[in-house]
C-alpha cells in the first residue's frame, strides 16, 4: 500500500512538473498542461517538432502580406492611383490591395488621363467618388489638374484636395501671383566630369560647367532628359591649355553645331525647353 501511495504521488509532481505558467506583459495568464499559440489577424503562426535529440519544439512568426503591408510596399508605389477611363469622373484600384475605406490624412498620387478644367471627382477602390478642390477645399481645380501630370491629393475628411498643381490656372489682367520677385536669383551650378560622353543632369541645376582634357581629347555633350517646358539652362564649356577640343551635341540638344573650342578659353551656351528637347537660343565663344 505504501509503495501504490508513493507510485501516485510521483505521477501527480511529474504532471505538475509539466505544466506551463503564461505570462503577458509580466501578467500570469494561466498554468496548464499545454500552450496554444493560433494564427491572429495578419499573423500567422507556424510550429515544428525538431525531434526528440533536440528535445524542443520550435515556432516561428510570419505575416500575411495581404493583410499587413510592408515596408517596400508601402514605399514603392502602394498610394499610386491611375485613371484610365478617359473622364473627369476619377477611378483606380490601388496597386498592391484595395483600401476598407477613405480616412482623413490619406494622400495618393494621382495620375489622371483627363484634364480637370472645372469640376472632378476621384473613386478609389470603388468606394464611391468624392469631389476633387484646390488646396482650400472649397474650389474646383479649373485647370489645375492637367492630363498625365502626377499629382499629390489629401483626403480631408469630406473632400480631396490637391497638394498643389495650380501651375495651369488662366492668368487674368493684372495678376502677378504665379510671378516671382527678388533681389537676385542665384541658379544651382553642376559641375561636369569631362568625358568622352558627358551627361547634362537636368535636375541637378540650371548651370553646367566641363573643363576638357587633353589626354580625352574630343567629346559629345548629351542632355539626360528633355527638361520642363520653358525651363532654361546654360552650360560653361571650358577648354584646357593644351589644344582645342570639338565638342558636338547628342540626345536631347538641338544646337547651330559643333563647337569649336580655343586653348584656354571659354565658351557659353544658352538652352530653352519645349518639354522635349533642348534649343540653343545664344552662344558666346573665347572668352
Amino acid at each position: 500500500m505504501k509503495c501504490l501511495f508513493m507510485s501516485l504521488f510521483i505521477s501527480v509532481v511529474v504532471a505538475n512538473a509539466q505544466n506551463v505558467t503564461v505570462l503577458l506583459d509580466g501578467k500570469p495568464v494561466g498554468t496548464r498542461g499545454a500552450l496554444n499559440l493560433e494564427s491572429g489577424n495578419g499573423v500567422l503562426e507556424t510550429c515544428r517538432d525538431e525531434g526528440a535529440a533536440n528535445n524542443r519544439i520550435t515556432c516561428e512568426h510570419s505575416y500575411n502580406s495581404a493583410v499587413m503591408a510592408t515596408h517596400d510596399s508601402v514605399h514603392n508605389n502602394e498610394n499610386y492611383c491611375f485613371s484610365s477611363n478617359g473622364t473627369t469622373q476619377y477611378t483606380c484600384k490601388l496597386p498592391s490591395k484595395a483600401i476598407r475605406a477613405y480616412q482623413a490624412g490619406m494622400t495618393f498620387v494621382l495620375v489622371a488621363d483627363a484634364t480637370c478644367l472645372t469640376a472632378c471627382t476621384l473613386n478609389i477602390d470603388s468606394l464611391g467618388s468624392v469631389s476633387i478642390k484646390k488646396s482650400d477645399g472649397i474650389t474646383n481645380p479649373g485647370g489645375a489638374l492637367s492630363a498625365r501630370e502626377p499629382q499629390w491629393v489629401f483626403y480631408d475628411g469630406r473632400v480631396f484636395r490637391l497638394m498643389g498643381g495650380e501651375a495651369h490656372r488662366p492668368l487674368e489682367e493684372g495678376d502677378r501671383e504665379q510671378d516671382a520677385r527678388a533681389r537676385r536669383f542665384i541658379a544651382s551650378m553642376e559641375i561636369m566630369p569631362y568625358g568622352n560622353i558627358v551627361t547634362v543632369e537636368t535636375t541637378a541645376g540650371d548651370v553646367h560647367k566641363t573643363t576638357t582634357s587633353n589626354s580625352i581629347g574630343n567629346a559629345t555633350i548629351r542632355a539626360a532628359t528633355g527638361g520642363l517646358a520653358g525651363q532654361h539652362m546654360w552650360l560653361i564649356i571650358a577648354n584646357d591649355q593644351l589644344g582645342a577640343k570639338t565638342i558636338t551635341f547628342g540626345e536631347h540638344l538641338k544646337t547651330t553645331g559643333t563647337l569649336t573650342g580655343a586653348p584656354g578659353k571659354t565658351a557659353t551656351l544658352q538652352f530653352i525647353s519645349d518639354g522635349t528637347v533642348w534649343y540653343e537660343v545664344a552662344r558666346s565663344t573665347n572668352l
